[in-house]
């Protein structure tokens, strides 16, 4: 077992002759309970450095096929094993916590259901402090340096199990930590966008309403959401693009403006308020709204009316964005997203 450089991140693995790659274990030390991801067999050096790591309080299998050594490690360990609701249903043994979309499963690892894999109920962890994706069976790290998926005969439509990725693309990752092959230490974004365009063609570029997955979003009183990432999920670089469905009553962010993305609004359905620094304007299904970048681009979005309203938001991207909010006088400046009173203004040499 070695560790990665990843802080409380180690692995392990075996080597695979007849597939020439190795299989690999991931293991996390947690404050709350250490936790094992798809475990294999360990040698009598593994499980003496495991047990001086304080142990293994949580096994989680990303699919049914890596329950691996699973059982082995509950009775050594004590663990509690987690999986989905599918892929308990297919394990040889008793699943102890079953891991539903969205889940803080572990401290810093969120789940992430995969559509249209090897087996059903297949997911992923997504871990935001790090920018840090770990797959089961979904995306192989072979050739090195490099992402395939599984041997076509494993899936019913080898087309869509690659779009069925696209969800991972949506969270823009750096790392991807893989079950098979050799894991990915950087720019992981692009080589899943790679393999995505190959093995998906055209269509990896497109997708529908209907195949949008909407996480709801939830800020203090009045401001929440169910949000959807389009634009990453189909390999957008220069423009960022979602959809939004406010309920009646909710807001989507604070009154502002940007000074380097312009933006664009388009009603899909619903009756959407925008509010400016001159006024409201109730807006209706297939209206676009500008806000060019600068004070006369200010606004707010919102939902006056007593039905959902939905709408589709685009922004260019760009580096060293800052942002202004006129009813609380804060500037935002992204990079580093540090968020600063706008006044009183400082002289130039103010303490120095």
């Amino acid at each position: 077992m070695e560790p990665l450089a990843i802080p409380g991140v180690y692995s392990w693995s075996r080597w695979q002759a007849d597939r020439q790659l190795y299989f690999n274990s991931h293991f996390f030390v947690r404050s709350a309970g250490n936790v094992a991801v798809d475990p294999l067999p360990l040698d009598e050096a593994d499980e003496a450095r495991l047990r001086e790591l304080g142990g293994v309080a949580l096994i989680v299998l990303t699919n049914r096929d890596h329950a691996r050594d699973a059982a082995a490690f509950k009775e050594r360990f004590g663990s509690k094993i987690a999986t989905s609701t599918a892929e308990a249903t297919e394990m040889p043994f008793d699943i102890d916590v079953i891991c539903k979309a969205s889940d803080q499963i572990f401290d810093g690892a969120y789940v992430v259901p995969l559509e249209d894999q090897k087996t059903s109920g297949e997911f992923a962890l997504f871990f935001p402090n790090e920018r840090m994706i770990l797959v089961g069976d979904a995306v192989i790290g072979s050739p090195r340096g490099s992402l395939s998926l599984l041997p076509d005969q494993k899936y019913g439509d080898v087309r869509k199990a690659a779009l069925g990725l696209r969800r991972l693309l949506a969270f823009q990752p750096e790392i991807l930590l893989v079950g098979d092959g050799a894991s990915i230490f950087s720019g992981a974004t692009k080589l899943l966008a790679e393999l995505l365009r190959q093995e998906g063609g055209i269509d990896a570029y497109r997708i529908n309403v209907d195949e949008l997955t909407f996480e709801s979003y939830r800020g203090p009183g009045d401001y929440h959401c169910l949000e959807a990432e389009v634009g990453y999920c189909i390999g957008a670089q220069k423009l960022g693009y979602c959809v939004v469905t406010l309920p009646p009553g909710a807001k989507v962010c604070p009154l502002h403006n940007h000074a380097q993305s312009e933006e664009l609004f388009f009603v899909l359905e619903g009756r959407p308020t925008i509010r400016a620094l001159d006024g409201t304007v109730q807006c209706r299904k297939g209206d676009f709204i500008a806000f060019p970048t600068g004070p006369s681009g200010t606004h707010q979005l919102l939902n006056e009316s007593d039905a959902d309203a939905t709408v589709l938001l685009l922004g260019t991207e760009g580096p060293d964005e800052v942002c202004f909010y006129p009813d609380s006088n804060k500037v935002l400046i992204d990079p580093g997203r540090l968020i600063l009173r706008a006044s009183p203004a400082l002289d130039y040499y103010d303490g120095e």
